[in-house]
């Protein structure tokens, strides 16, 4: 898992959104569970992570029950893989944790399903979200009430190979740079390269996130709220496409054949493979370290330079801390919750194991003990957060995506690189991924 964990990273990884589909069956059993807890009445936790996050976790934890006594805390933990998928079998057989990280990409269905529980009676009291941003709480927040609270800020951005840059001679982009100014900027590495380089990966299937930011510069989500149709119009996604026609056409990004070979491939990313100095692809630089030697940097997604464009970012929560409904600790969770969101020993143990922190506080309680790469990463997540949580023409956060979202974005995928290679006009394709993204959300 990356720094940033939001949920288009779980749309590119398919995970998260592949157990959002097997969830029906699981849930409609949890109602009669016989609660949650373990045999010798500790309070029961679970995440999944990396073995760095499980020793942060598990570190942070023994300071908590060393100033808590009378909390003891039972601690699982695994992988991603096989996560949502056991949680499953315990709503069914009514053993749920008290308290377990949460997918943002699956709040919303859990707790409409009863599995979790409503935080919002205890927040100002025993939960204390001093200094999170109401825009970052909409991660956590389903029809209205907190369900789950975020463990850091979640955006979506470019990655840069700033080292790059300044070896053709070119200046790193102003933070508050617009579509036309990527263009130009690609155009110019392409021409001072001598050809040999490209300005940024094909954005316009590669990441469901570019077109994500690009649709709610127009004002639309990618899916309704209810997630059965399309949030976008027709002529967004024409806009969206000829705006990355023009970039191959003119080498600003790299031809169809290296888009397609990077497809769920991170190794082969243009980035990483040398071929352009931009990407959308947040996978490229994460918790574990980047996976190329560059010397990277971050900027903010392009602004819209339309009349009438809107600030498309938002924040995603990074991961989530939940209290499930069937628990008889939900109020010595939530004190595990506030732990986590504003003591400075948990902040510190955490670093940026959870994503980048919430709160400015937060945020400037580990910069010191930072490396140059996760110092530029953490300004750029908190540079675009307070840009949204002052923007008064932002759309609220995006719903949760449904569990097709994966199917959707690998239509997009797939539609790009029929017009990137010549099988397709983009007129043509707009009718045929229309017809097929209605077909899959329908289903």
């Amino acid at each position: 898992m990356g720094h940033q964990i939001s949920r288009r990273t779980l749309i590119r990884t398919t995970s998260g959104l592949a157990v959002a589909g097997t969830l029906g069956s699981a849930l409609t059993a949890c109602a009669g569970g016989t609660g949650a807890g373990s045999a010798t009445g500790d309070l029961t936790m679970t995440w999944w992570g990396s073995d760095d996050r499980h020793a942060a976790y598990k570190k942070a934890l023994a300071t908590f029950q060393q100033n808590n006594p009378k909390i003891k805390i039972q601690e699982t933990y695994s992988g991603y893989d096989g996560y949502f998928n056991k949680f499953n079998t315990q709503i069914a057989g009514g053993s749920t944790p008290d308290l377990l990280q949460m997918d943002t990409a699956l709040v919303a269905q859990y707790a409409r399903k009863g599995v979790l529980a409503p935080l919002d009676a205890y927040v100002g009291k025993s939960l204390d979200l001093t200094g999170f941003s109401r825009t970052l709480l909409a991660a956590g927040t389903v029809d209205g009430k907190l369900y789950g609270v975020p463990s850091g800020i979640g955006t979506n951005q470019l990655t840069v190979n700033r080292g790059g840059l300044e070896k053709l001679g070119l200046t790193f982009p102003d933070a508050e740079w617009t579509w036309a100014d990527l263009k130009k900027i690609s155009q110019d590495v392409h021409r001072k390269s001598g050809g040999k380089v490209f300005g940024v990966d094909d954005g316009g299937g590669g990441t469901l996130n570019a077109f994500e930011i690009f649709a709610r510069e127009h004002g639309q989500n990618l899916f309704t709220d209810d997630g059965k149709k399309l949030g976008f119009t027709s002529e967004t996604l024409q806009a969206w496409w000829e705006y990355w026609a023009e970039m191959r056409r003119t080498n600003a990004c790299p031809a169809a054949a290296v888009t397609s070979a990077a497809h769920n491939d991170l190794t082969k990313n243009a980035v990483v493979i040398g071929k352009a100095l931009f990407t959308f692809d947040i996978g490229v630089y994460g918790a574990g370290g980047a996976i190329t030697n560059a010397t990277l940097d971050f900027l903010p997604s392009p602004q819209g330079d339309w009349s009438g464009a809107r600030e498309g970012n938002f924040l995603n929560g990074g991961v989530l801390l939940s209290a499930t409904r069937a628990s008889k600790r939900v109020a010595d969770s939530v004190k595990i919750m506030s732990y986590f969101a504003q003591d400075a020993t948990a902040v510190k143990d955490m670093q940026l194991l959870r994503g980048i922190p919430p709160t400015e506080k937060a945020r400037g309680l580990i910069s010191a003990g930072l490396d140059d790469t996760d110092k530029r990463d953490m300004a750029n997540a908190d540079y675009i957060s307070k840009r949204v949580a002052k923007a008064a023409n932002a759309l609220p956060a995006p719903p949760p995506p449904p569990a097709a979202a994966t199917q959707i974005w690998d239509l997009l995928f797939q539609s790009n690189l029929a017009i990137a290679f010549g099988r397709a006009t983009i007129k043509a394709q707009l009718g045929t991924f229309f017809d097929q993204a209605t077909g899959i959300l329908s289903a």
